[in-house]
């Protein structure tokens, strides 16, 4: 099963396979960062499932497929990045086109270095470990480091 944040994390595209043919199952969407939730019917095609539902998939997203009985079938974890991304693109663009005569530069690097590490370490977190709390901690942490410094400022 996979669940990916798509369109700068504004949806969320849920795929799902080996599950029982023309069976409707529930899907749920929470997203740990934001606090949102979401679900939604849909009904298997052959043994696959797939749809794309309007949903704030920034952060920390758990998805839960349910049987027509409530039972757990498929559990999956996503982190959506496309926010950060932008931050730390935006951050390596400034230490690259730095033109200050202090160590300004370098930071600019350090900080995107750092917010990208706490974003792979929130994957993990999320997708191996399963743990979602402390993968948004670190989304959350990330988010608080993307932060513009204008000017050389020494």
């Amino acid at each position: 099963m996979a669940s990916k944040g798509i369109y700068s994390d504004t949806k969320i595209r849920v795929k799902a396979s080996n599950l029982t043919p023309r069976e409707r199952y529930t899907v749920e969407l929470i997203n740990f960062s934001t606090g949102e939730t979401k679900s939604f019917k849909q009904q298997s095609v052959g043994r696959s499932l797939q749809k794309t539902v309007k949903f704030n998939s920034s952060g920390v997203v758990q998805t839960i497929i349910r049987d027509k009985s409530g039972k757990v079938v498929k559990k999956n974890n996503s982190v959506g990045t496309a926010e950060i991304d932008c931050c730390i693109a935006k951050l390596v663009h400034d230490a690259i086109n730095c033109t200050c005569k202090c160590n300004k530069c370098v930071e600019d690097l350090k900080r995107a270095e750092t917010v990208y590490l706490l974003l792979q370490s929130a994957r993990h977190e999320a997708h191996m470990l399963g743990n979602t709390d402390m993968a948004a901690d670190k989304v959350r942490k990330a988010k608080e480091l993307c932060t513009e410094v204008c000017a050389c400022g020494c």
